[in-house]
């Protein structure tokens, strides 16, 4: 009797996603993430920042009958009610740098130009790093929502981040540059530069995600530096899509 064998099912492995196919996925990723940030902004802004508007404005009535019933009323009152006003002023504020942080507003309403000149004098303000900024509201660069804005923004305060931990630098040049074809961004300190080694260690993650968001939006990214003379992140995108359209 003959003996039947099971058949066998080939199931054929599936292709390893390409470098494109896993940079579109970045690309997509990023563009999610981003838009998570502005709606996040401007629930901090408009909903929690008019709530706790309301709650020191409310804060503010009970001291004014508190004081307007009582020509000497309990100091420890009046001290609880002024410890809350300020504490509401301190967590307003709060809220409003968590949402410029989110999503600056001036990258919307005024550009690329204005929101890089507004990082720098903010970096200055908190590093005490000195920077100097040459950019100028470029067509390309001034659409508000445009995606290469948003990546070129991204990429600079990423280099600045580095700046701050690592570089033990002074001053900071940014130049944003207008081309027939490109946009260009160079972030240039006065550090103790970069090796060689640290530019290909693997656990550099700011350095690769600063690459890895240029090259999903179809430009490049080279950081270049040398000991005692600073290191210097520069970076072209496209100013078209690949329809033609604008950036």
């Amino acid at each position: 009797m003959a003996v039947t064998r099971p058949r066998t099912k080939t199931i054929a492995a599936s292709p390893a996603p390409s470098a494109k196919a896993l940079r579109g996925l970045s690309s997509r990723l990023a563009a999610v993430r981003e838009e998570e940030r502005t709606r996040l902004s401007r629930t901090l802004h408009d909903e929690l920042g008019q709530m706790l508007t309301s709650l020191k404005l409310d804060l503010a009535w009970v001291a004014g009958e508190v004081t307007k019933k009582d020509a000497h009323p309990p100091l420890a009152l009046v001290n609880r009610l002024q410890s809350a006003v300020g504490l509401v002023d301190v967590t307003l504020a709060t809220v409003r740098r968590i949402s410029r942080d989110l999503r600056p507003p001036v990258l919307d309403h005024l550009g690329l130009a204005e929101a890089i000149k507004w990082e720098a004098t903010v970096f200055e303000a908190r590093t005490g790093i000195r920077c100097r900024v040459l950019a100028s509201a470029a067509r390309g660069a001034g659409r508000s929502r445009g995606e290469r804005s948003i990546v070129l923004f991204r990429i600079l305060q990423e280099a600045l981040t580095n700046v701050s931990r690592h570089s033990h630098a002074g001053a900071v040049r940014i130049e944003l540059r207008e081309q027939q074809r490109w946009l260009r961004l160079e972030v240039r300190d006065n550090g103790r530069g970069i090796t060689a080694a640290q530019l290909r260690d693997p656990a550099s993650l700011g350095l690769l995600g600063m690459r890895e968001r240029a090259i999903a939006a179809g430009g490049e990214l080279t950081v270049r530096g040398a000991a005692g003379r600073g290191t210097t992140v520069s970076v072209r995108l496209p100013r078209t899509t690949a329809k033609g359209g604008d950036a």
